[in-house]
């Protein structure tokens, strides 16, 4: 996808978050995270005052390839790609509670849970050289789901009247992947061990030390460690 297409895809999610937000006045926040690009993501976030210091809000992002994590012809061990972007959507809704009511509104510590969802596809193509030195030709369509509930503890500094920092300090949770492998052309059942280590070192899901097999076509359940934390930077009306 070319850059001007992400550039567009940014633009409608923030025309959206502002139509929501003109619904209500002085009590409506909306902020991007600026490093998320550089992973290969945009993500906006909407946030709604609904009651004495207590918020709901939105999030929603796209992945639109690996970023700093593009491994386009490094070698893993034996395992050499052309390609390896998952590529997606994103959603996190959102309850937060603050501990204390600003003159600013939603400002302060707070507390409060958050529901991820993500759903990313993308082949996984490249060339494996087995111990033997045998060589094949890999091409295996893969799709990753992931259902992450959890908490979150953070602060949101006030700049000035409209402008504010939000730092999302921790979200510890647990994430539920569901991970579908589907083979184009025939692969060696030894490149399934070497794989296991590829995953661990892009971080194409939260985890923490994967230990997983995979054997041709599957569809593989993952209940892993998540963690959720961030910087944004954001306007309030």
């Amino acid at each position: 996808m070319r850059t001007p297409n992400h550039m567009l895809i940014l633009l409608l999610l923030v025309h959206t978050a502002f139509g929501i937000a003109q619904e209500g006045t002085n009590k409506n926040h909306i902020s991007i995270d600026p490093l998320l690009p550089w992973a290969g993501t945009y993500q906006i976030q909407y946030e709604r005052e609904v009651g004495h210091r207590f918020s709901v809000s939105l999030s929603t992002g796209y992945k639109f390839s690996s970023g700093n994590l593009d491994i386009s012809s490094i070698d893993f061990d034996r395992f050499v790609t052309n390609e390896f972007d998952f590529k997606g959507i994103k959603l996190i809704p959102e309850f937060r509670w603050y501990f204390q009511k600003s003159h600013s509104g939603l400002m302060g510590f707070y507390a409060g849970a958050y529901f991820r969802f993500q759903k990313r596809k993308g082949d996984i193509a490249g060339i494996y050289t087995a111990v033997d030195n045998q060589a094949s030709e890999i091409l295996i369509d893969a799709s990753l789901q992931t259902f992450n509930p959890g908490l979150e503890v953070g602060y949101k500094l006030n700049l000035n009247k409209r402008f504010f920092i939000d730092f999302i300090i921790a979200g510890p949770g647990l994430s539920f992947n569901t991970l579908e492998l589907n083979e184009v052309t025939p692969v060696p059942q030894a490149f399934y061990d070497d794989l296991t280590d590829a995953l661990k070192r892009l971080g194409i899901v939260d985890l923490i030390d994967p230990d997983f097999e995979i054997n041709g076509n599957q569809r593989t359940e993952l209940r892993l460690i998540a963690f959720r934390y961030g910087i944004k930077i954001g306007y309030t009306f």
